[in-house]
């Protein structure tokens, strides 16, 4: 690989974060206009992010800055694996060790809140995590493991799969009717209640980094042989997938953890199972 190839890679990984940043500022703008307000600026996210990291370090102990860091480092790697065209099974469970650190960051810190926002956040985990596997499982098995080796016909061949990612995006997007973490009505911020500052931008970086590889699968459904047609188709999915959330969320209520639990693991993991399953009837030739 040339050089060229290799500042390519590191500016989509820096790139790609930012881009989410802007998604979210989007996501903010537009669920306004829906609910007939006017809404911050797109560009909130990073005026938030800055904001934390110019105020004062505050820590309950150290632990937190660990797992923060580590979590943020674990979403980064998941994030250069795919960039780099590398395995999605390492990149998935790299990924799911990031998440995991922030619940952990969220358990050392002795506070009540912190404690039932890590709990609410592993049920989150248990949710939706079976469903992404089993999504990059179904990728893998039709086209490749290999992020590099993967062509085009996803979306044609795999639409199903593609849907099981709207509800995964709608838990990691923090809404309803999966924002059972944070719960804003009930228990705010969640996992995040204990973090402030520096080490709050820190966590929420994290997020942005596994958002921007979920998005990334996305992306994957898409593909042309002209460079241009295929960077637009794919950006244009994202934003569709991203709007489908919005609207979701404007028009749905929370569901308990139960639920949503049990949707997840029926719904999600069904749908999975109906379209390997009728792919694998209509290449048989049954139909």
């Amino acid at each position: 690989m040339d050089l060229l190839a290799y500042v390519a890679q590191v500016l989509i990984i820096i790139l790609a974060p930012l881009a989410v940043g802007l998604a979210l500022g989007v996501d903010r703008k537009i669920t306004a206009r829906m609910q007939n307000r006017r809404g911050p600026p797109v560009v909130q996210p990073f005026y938030d992010i800055g904001k934390l990291l110019a105020k004062r370090p505050l820590l309950l102990n150290s632990f937190q800055v660990v797992f923060a860091g580590a979590a943020l480092l674990f979403q980064a790697a998941a994030l250069a694996l795919f960039v780099a065209g590398g395995d999605l099974l390492v990149a998935f469970f790299v990924s799911g060790t990031g998440a995991v650190c922030l619940v952990m960051g969220a358990f050392s810190a002795r506070s009540p809140y912190s404690y039932v926002g890590g709990q609410r956040e592993l049920v989150a985990i248990l949710a939706y995590e079976p469903v992404l596997f089993l999504a990059i499982l179904a990728i893998g098995l039709e086209g490749s493991f290999l992020v590099s080796d993967i062509g085009g016909g996803l979306l044609y061949s795999l639409p199903l799969v593609l849907l099981t990612l709207v509800p995964v995006l709608v838990i990691l997007l923090e809404k309803s009717p999966f924002d059972v973490p944070t719960a804003h009505q009930e228990i705010m911020s969640g996992p995040y209640v204990e973090y402030s500052g520096p080490y709050l931008a820190i966590a929420e970086v994290a997020r942005w980094f596994q958002l921007a590889f979920v998005f990334g699968l996305v992306t994957l459904f898409f593909w042309s042989s002209d460079p241009v047609v295929s960077i637009a188709g794919k950006l244009a999915l994202a934003f569709v997938v991203l709007f489908v959330t919005i609207v979701i969320d404007n028009i749905t209520a929370r569901l308990t953890r139960g639920r949503m639990v049990r949707f997840m693991l029926t719904a999600g993991v069904g749908l999975v199972a109906i379209n390997l399953l009728l792919l694998f009837v209509v290449r048989q030739g049954v139909f």
